[in-house]
């Protein structure tokens, strides 16, 4: 559960910032480093998705 939680807040954190542009006025480097969490929790729980199903297959 945990892992679709952490897809959720990686979508949020990745397509956040292209609303922000058009209301506020953040630096550029704020902008990629939220976009680059929101990546990195995106890949994080697909991995982890992944482990589990292979260990699930193996019993």
């Amino acid at each position: 559960m945990p892992e679709r939680l952490l897809i959720a807040i990686g979508l949020l954190m990745a397509t956040t910032p292209q609303l922000l542009k058009h209301y506020l006025h953040l630096p550029d480097f704020v902008l990629g480093f939220i976009v680059g969490i929101g990546l990195a929790l995106e890949i994080t729980a697909f991995i982890r998705l992944k482990r589990i199903k292979s260990a699930q297959a193996k019993c």
